[in-house]
């Protein structure tokens, strides 16, 4: 008789491996170019300001169409990766936004820009959950939460490297250029994970057809000797016959569901308006454009340093908590930033900072999807979690146009960020105490079939 073993607790026995490592890096680098193409746009506004001669107002449509794009590939891609697999999801996304993108360096006004920032949008949001769910899978349990947060890091260190190449290559060409390369990029690199990135072993678990492809890739994720003929099983509860985004909302599922989509609009909304217009924001406060866009370098390299600490944090002391501190540490930096003098200095140091909490809380989001979710609906989850914040980040670069427009100064726009800060809490600390009584009572019960929340 074959034998039968439950994949995680396989997984779990081991160190991470070569292969796990291989994945990783792999899925890292998805996430850079991501953040590069995500980014780019707000690095060269000023330069499509100045080559179309519009006002800051009319540039809305170009910030924010690309967020609408990327809201509804999350939402898609989702779903799609449940039933075709990551991995196929992940190279396809990446072939359409490079294309989309190297495509929107031929447009020459808003509407067509606009218009393809939106497809390339949905290329982009089909990729970022993905690769990290996919990253998710392949991790110990132990080590999933700091594995995840570098995956994340990539999206930080492309919005970085998207402000060193946007000043270069204007420095050099044009802002088209910026997009050609943008778009290039992520064309070549699906080559690579064509060939180097595997399937996600969970999501072979549950195709019985790939049984032998399950086996001989278990056998190079742990040194141990796997049967051939092994069959392995999930330890984790079923989603249920519904629909996969259906199943999100079932009783079970319903308050962690809500409490993340909130949470995670909000911490986008705070993160997006300040990826969108901080260099605008910081031209308003009279510094030069270049120190401007330094500045938001700063909050990018912030947020990649606080995206490396949040993992290693959540894997110690617990998914929730730390997402509610590390948001209330950014309220603080907001405050102390509205009331800061006026230098470069200051204003940068404080930046650098603020992007450590606002990007990692943005990642912690993601993770707490991942633990939440089982394989059946996990990519669903995770990336309808994304696809929903994508709305906040939608609204957030929205309201930076508002308040640009109404000549609210850069001190009213950060004390106005406070808001979503409390409701960013507020969410997460609801759906900590949850996770807490779920737990209890399934130490109480232990033959219960409800799913044990991770605390």
């Amino acid at each position: 008789m074959p034998p039968t073993l439950e994949l995680q607790s396989v997984i779990d026995r081991h160190p991470v491996g070569r292969l796990q490592r291989r994945v990783l890096m792999l899925c890292f680098g998805v996430l850079v170019l991501d953040g590069i193409d995500v980014a780019v746009v707000s690095f060269i506004a000023p330069s499509l300001i100045a080559d179309w001669g519009i006002s800051k107002a009319q540039l809305g449509p170009v910030v924010t169409s690309g967020l609408l794009g990327l809201a509804v590939g999350s939402l898609v891609a989702g779903p799609l990766a449940d039933r075709f697999g990551r991995r196929k999801i992940i190279i396809g996304s990446l072939v359409f936004f490079g294309v989309m993108c190297t495509a929107t360096a031929l447009t020459s006004g808003v509407v067509a820009f606009s218009i393809l920032r939106v497809l390339t949008g949905f290329g982009l949001g089909a990729a970022m959950p993905n690769a990290t769910t996919l990253v998710s899978e392949y991790a110990p349990a132990r080590r999933r939460s700091a594995m995840m947060a570098i995956t994340y890091c990539g999206m930080t260190l492309g919005s970085a490297i998207a402000g060193y190449l946007t000043s270069v290559i204007v420095e050099i060409a044009s802002w088209h250029w910026v997009l050609i390369v943008g778009g290039v990029l992520p064309v070549v690199y699906a080559v690579v994970v064509a060939v180097a990135l595997p399937e996600s072993p969970k999501y072979l678990a549950r195709v019985p057809q790939r049984r032998a492809e399950l086996s001989t890739l278990m056998s190079r994720i742990v040194p141990d000797h796997i049967p051939p003929d092994a069959q392995f099983t999930l330890d984790e509860p079923p989603a249920g016959n519904r629909a996969p985004f259906v199943a999100l909302l079932v009783p079970r599922f319903r308050l962690g569901t809500l409490t993340i989509w909130v949470g995670f609009i909000a911490a986008f909304f705070i993160v997006y308006l300040m990826n969108s217009w901080l260099p605008i924001l910081m031209t308003d406060v009279g510094f030069a454009l270049s120190t401007a866009a330094t500045i938001g370098l700063l909050l990018q390299v912030g947020g990649t340093i606080g995206n490396i600490g949040i993992g290693w944090l959540m894997d110690r002391f617990g998914l929730h908590r730390i997402v509610a501190i590390g948001m209330g540490c950014a309220g603080v930096l907001l405050a102390l930033i509205a009331v800061a003098p006026q230098e470069v200095v200051v204003i940068g140091v404080l930046i650098f900072v603020l992007g450590m909490f606002t990007n990692s809380v943005a990642t912690g989001f993601p993770i707490l999807s991942a633990a939440f979710y089982p394989t059946a609906i996990r990519a669903t989850g995770t990336s309808w979690a994304t696809g929903v914040a994508r709305f906040g980040a939608i609204a957030g670069a929205a309201a930076g146009t508002v308040l640009v427009a109404f000549g609210m100064h850069y001190q009213q726009v950060f004390l106005t960020l406070l808001i979503p800060v409390a409701v960013c809490i507020a969410a997460v600390v609801t759906k900590g105490r949850k996770a807490r009584t779920a737990g209890r009572a399934q130490t109480a019960s232990p033959r219960s079939t409800e799913a044990q929340l991770p605390a």
